[in-house]
């Protein structure tokens, strides 16, 4: 595996492990399980690398001992279609990872939005962003665990939009530094304030961030269902590789 993508990647399996209750490599296969995060393609993962020849074994294994009344699990892994031939299981989707050069990224302001760093005295207003963004209340008092717990370990963002002179919670980011590579995750707006240049001004702030740490790119994922790589791909971001996803059904 290149270099470069074998550190991205191992700066999204670092961030994902934050998010769980059970991490564990098992051969090849790398498992993360949080089943308070409920049906989540990201979170509730199977990372597979490097193919091994008892894939199947491990998976019927995982399948035994680490079900946690899940329904499913996802399989990430790096396209190769040998390795893809060999996995029967149904495609999930195609996960983009892109990557920013932050020294010929053009910055755009919004004279309307606000980015606030995120400190200790402020992580409540953000774990209610970013609930609210994703949809997610129902799953906010983990998210408020998991959050509190890895704080120094997150740069953490909030914007405010201001609308007849008054200012609004209108989204989140947050960026994780692991293994040379600074990772931007957690990137969203809630349902009032989206197409109106949020999710830009977070990542112009992120990319200034990255810049001053002394990095030269940032990475983000998308799933390629979901749309948002053409987003991406307007402000300068290139599609460095792939994932293919297959659901693995516990049940």
């Amino acid at each position: 595996m290149d270099l470069g993508i074998e550190y991205t990647d191992d700066n999204e399996s670092s961030f994902c492990s934050l998010w769980s209750r059970i991490h564990k490599k098992i051969d090849c296969v790398e498992l993360f399980s949080n089943p308070e995060l409920g049906d989540d393609y990201f979170f509730n993962r199977l990372n597979i690398k490097n193919w091994c020849n008892n894939v199947d074994d491990i998976l019927n294994y995982i399948k035994t001992n680490y079900n946690y009344n899940l329904n499913s699990y996802y399989i990430h892994m790096i396209c190769n279609n040998e390795n893809s031939a060999r996995l029967n299981k149904p495609k999930f989707g195609t996960m983009k990872i892109l990557s920013l050069d932050v020294n010929k990224y053009v910055m755009h302001s919004n004279k309307y939005i606000e980015i606030d760093i995120v400190d200790r005295n402020s992580l409540k207003l953000w774990i209610d962003v970013f609930c609210r963004s994703f949809d997610s209340l129902n799953i906010k008092d983990e998210v408020r665990t998991i959050i509190s717990k890895q704080f120094k370990k997150l740069r953490l963002l909030v914007a405010h939009y201001y609308l007849n002179q008054v200012k609004y919670p209108a989204g989140c980011c947050l960026l994780f530094e692991k293994n040379e590579s600074i990772g931007l995750y957690c990137l969203g707006t809630t349902h009032d304030f989206r197409r109106k240049g949020v999710g830009r001004e977070l990542i112009n702030n992120a990319v200034k961030m990255a810049k001053n740490n002394d990095y030269n790119s940032i990475i983000v994922q998308t799933l390629a269902k979901e749309r948002y790589e053409e987003f991406y791909k307007r402000l300068g971001f290139r599609t460095i590789y792939k994932k293919m996803l297959y659901t693995f059904y516990l049940n």
